[in-house]
């Protein structure tokens, strides 16, 4: 009588596979939950958490299976290859925001400005009634802090531009708009001007009179800017405010970035002012301010 001899198939790849398929929808569904308000930061990061683990229950079965496969005959390496590369290609993002932990300073506040950074319009408030919740309060900087973000981000300085503060003011507008970043606070904006201001304004001119800043009783405070950036994929809020200071002949600029969740940026806030300052270097006719 022939015997007829058959493979075993590895149940550890089968469940390796079946742990990878459902990691795709699982975050996505996390993804999706969050960005639209149906559950908060806290389930979130928990849910995270609970991916991460069955991450991790993939690789050790793709392990045992690795194993079975290869002492003792067992069917089942398409599976486990598939589970494993499914589940290494869903770990790239959480691997690639390690690598940026170890590459930039355990920081969630970043400012040009550290030894005198801008003060929050409302955010100060926001954070201090979400405190219970988990939410960063607004970080007062201290020495040593400034002077780690200074040594981390050494090209992270403040802007002068040879401009008018309505200028600046116009172009740093517009490119909140842009960016369809939403403002949640401001102060010390100019007044819209009338059209009897500007009829004086003009028979001043003619008379051939010269006002300067110093010489009005009202000129305006230092101006703020405050709005709120999100981060592309889980949404996660940041608060930045951009401080316009008049000086004689130019306008000093100053932006300072901070995380409400986390205690690690991973450089986010750096590359947030980065970017907004380059634009407005561009929006100011590609004038480099000086810092």
């Amino acid at each position: 009588m022939v015997g007829i001899y058959e493979e075993r198939r590895s149940r550890a790849a089968l469940w390796c596979q079946r742990f990878a398929v459902f990691l795709l929808p699982y975050f996505a569904i996390v993804i999706v939950l969050y960005r639209f308000s149906k559950i908060d930061t806290l389930r979130m990061l928990v849910l995270v958490a609970c991916g991460l683990v069955m991450a991790l229950l993939a690789i050790v079965f793709g392990l045992r299976a690795i194993v079975e496969l290869w002492t003792r005959g067992f069917r089942g390496g398409s599976q486990v290859v598939r589970g494993l590369v499914i589940t290494l290609l869903v770990l790239m993002p959480f691997g690639y925001y390690m690598f940026l932990g170890l590459q930039h300073p355990l920081a969630n506040d970043v400012s040009t400005d550290t030894f005198d950074p801008p003060d929050y319009v409302s955010a100060q408030d926001l954070r201090a009634t979400a405190a219970a919740e988990g939410v960063n309060p607004v970080l007062e900087y201290s020495d040593e802090y400034a002077d780690t973000i200074v040594a981390a981000y050494p090209k992270l300085r403040s802007r002068r531009y040879p401009a008018g503060a309505d200028r600046v003011l116009e172009a740093v507008r517009n490119i909140i708009t842009e960016n369809d970043w939403p403002i949640t606070g401001s102060s010390g904006l100019p007044e819209p001007r009338s059209e009897t201001d500007a009829v004086v304004d003009e028979d001043t001119r003619q008379q051939g009179s010269e006002l300067t800043l110093d010489d009005n009783p009202q000129a305006p405070d230092d101006i703020y800017i405050e709005f709120v950036d999100r981060t592309p994929v889980f949404a996660f809020e940041n608060d930045v405010v951009v401080r316009i200071v008049s000086e004689d002949e130019n306008t000093l600029v100053d932006v300072r970035s901070s995380s409400r969740w986390g205690k690690h940026d991973f450089g986010y806030n750096a590359r947030l002012i980065e970017k907004f300052l380059t634009e407005l270097d561009t929006a100011l006719l590609g004038i480099a301010g000086e810092g």
